[in-house]
């Protein structure tokens, strides 16, 4: 037989709620705030659980609107030394009255209406501290969005009923002056154009102030990527009060300035078509107008270009911006030869940060030669694209999805005369799983055509080749589709790619993928699901500052006599 002191056999507090009855939800959220301590060694520690174990009940009850609970704590010693409390809750208290108290002026009849409808409580409600503090919030916010800038909250009156279980609150709430902004004030020692900073601004001077205004302002100048720092607030001090007592405040911009040129480097390697390294040089504000020219030079087994934009944002207001490019590329393959000079002009079009489309024209001078012949042309084209991104991250998202298409209407002359049009789409979507998404399932769908000329009439940038790192891993570059009667890649009239993707993050830095990709390039002008080619494999993804490191190894699963059993690509950013 064996015997233990009370003070051993202790257990957890006990409940015990007597008069009104509690409802479930209420029951479950005081025994849940009950922590366990370990079984007190005295009964003096036994009587100091019950106490804190009191406070706690007091505390939760207080919180869902139970403001006059009688609690009794104690301890009982029978074969074991138990902490009890006996809870009665008392009356649930509602609200009776809530009402606005303004310490100045009064604002206006329409922004006094919006502040007390801002209020989420009404008469009747649980009286629940939270909700009353979250409404004090809610007047401040909207008094400011209707242009009382300083408009505060201060401390509320609340004044109870025992008996009747009810609440006035009272809020005490200073309006100030209602705010029209003045003149914009930005810093002395900063190079940017002021005219060019006034583009971005989304109100006039003589506007009501809110704050959605200010905070699209700081935003916008952020987004130019000019600056390290950019901070928008209202000035000290009025500037003057207008006769219907509106002050008027002048807007502070403070800016910090970021380097004016900019360095990059990569490279990439594969089997397929060896490595290639990329230079790319930015030039910011080049004429102190926000503007961009980067200038971005690869050279690869297979291909060599030289792309020069000038890049000139808010050009024509806000998100509004005008593109002048000029490329010249060199292009050995196993289908064909290519050198090309190529200019073009565009206009851009930012619809807040999901959505953006571009219009405008090109003109190239090629000369090419390729299983049909040697031959110069001159291209002149129009074109038009947009792209809806609701994807979480730009190199690797996890969740959401991006739509992307471009249409090309062009007019070709020299060696060969035709007209054509040329079109394609993609579709990428990206599905988490688990609480902390490290499995992250990626899918990919690409269609293109072209329409109104014939393969032969096509210049060879225009055609559809499918294949390697950018299209159906596995295969070697430009391996799918049409050949000829010596086995040089034809190219195509329509393409099909589609893949999908099982992104796993195995450590804090390292994921694993595995993959399928499939692909075909027809002939014929519509794309064809059907004789797809099947690549798969597997590849590690290392994260670095600028995206994750991609070693991707794939088999060709529908090999020919061109394919090599395995191909090895290098590169830095998803697969897609």
């Amino acid at each position: 037989m064996s015997c233990a002191s009370p003070a051993a056999l202790a257990e957890k507090v006990q409940l015990r709620f007597e008069g009104e009855t509690l409802p479930s939800d209420v029951r479950d959220a005081v025994r849940a705030g009950l922590t366990d301590e370990n079984r007190p060694e005295t009964l003096f520690e036994a009587r100091r659980q019950a106490e804190r174990a009191e406070n706690t009940v007091r505390d939760i009850l207080n919180s869902r609107g139970y403001f006059d609970p009688q609690i009794t704590a104690y301890v009982e010693t029978n074969e074991v030394t138990t902490p009890v409390l006996e809870v009665e809750p008392g009356k649930l208290f509602l609200i009776e009255i809530l009402e606005i108290d303004y310490s100045d002026a009064e604002p206006n009849s329409e922004a006094a209406q919006d502040a007390f409808d801002a209020i989420t409580l009404a008469a009747g409600d649980t009286a629940i501290p939270a909700e009353i503090i979250d409404a004090e919030r809610e007047i401040s916010f909207s008094l400011r969005r209707n242009g009382y800038a300083f408009a505060e909250a201060g401390d509320r009156r609340v004044q109870g009923d025992r008996e009747a279980g009810e609440l006035r609150v009272t809020y005490n709430v200073s309006a100030g002056h209602r705010v029209r902004l003045g003149e914009v004030i930005y810093p002395d020692d900063i190079i940017t154009e002021t005219d060019y900073l006034d583009r971005l601004r989304p109100f006039e001077a003589g506007d009501l102030y809110t704050p959605q205004g200010i905070a699209m302002f700081s935003g916008r100048l952020s987004e130019t990527r000019l600056f390290d720092l950019a901070n928008v607030r209202l000035a000290e001090e009025p500037t003057r009060i207008m006769e219907n007592g509106d002050a008027v405040y002048d807007v502070i911009v403070t800016l910090s300035e970021r380097e004016r040129n900019t360095v990059a480097l990569g490279a990439s390697i594969a089997t397929d078509v060896g490595p290639g390294v990329t230079a790319e040089f930015t030039r910011r504000n080049l004429t102190k107008n926000g503007d961009l020219l980067v200038a971005e030079l690869t050279v690869a087994q297979l291909e060599q270009e030289l792309d020069v934009q000038w890049r000139r944002p808010n050009e024509f207001g806000y998100g509004r911006g005008l593109v002048l490019s000029t490329t010249l590329s060199n292009e050995n393959t196993d289908g064909f030869d290519s050198q090309e000079f190529a200019v073009g002009a565009g206009y851009e079009v930012v619809e807040g940060p999901d959505f953006s489309y571009s219009y405008g024209v090109t003109a190239s001078l090629i000369h090419e030669q390729d299983e049909f012949g040697e031959r110069d042309l001159q291209l002149l084209g129009v074109y038009a694209s947009a792209r809806l991104d609701r994807a979480d991250d730009f190199l690797n998202p996890t969740k959401g999805w991006r739509v992307e298409g471009r249409v090309d209407p062009n007019v070709a002359f020299g060696s060969s005369e035709s007209q054509f049009i040329r079109a394609e789409g993609q579709l990428r979507g990206y599905l988490p799983f688990g609480e902390d998404r490290r499995l992250v399932l990626a899918g990919r769908l690409k269609l293109g055509t072209v329409w109104g000329a014939d393969i032969e009439a096509l210049p060879s940038d225009d055609r559809f080749f499918s294949g390697g790192g950018g299209s159906v891993r596995g295969y070697a570059y430009q391996a799918i589709g049409p050949r000829s009667d010596d086995d040089a890649p034809l190219g195509g009239r329509a393409l099909l790619e589609t893949s999908v993707e099982a992104r796993w993050q195995f450590r804090q830095n390292i994921g694993l993928v595995g993959f399928i990709d499939a692909g075909r390039v027809s002939e014929t002008e519509l794309p064809s699901f059907s004789d797809l080619r099947f690549g798969a494999g597997f590849g590690v993804r290392y994260d670095t500052p600028a995206g994750p490191l991609r070693v991707d190894i794939a088999t060709p699963l529908d090999p020919t006599d061109f394919d090599d059993p395995v191909q090895i690509y290098i590169a830095l950013g998803q697969a897609f």
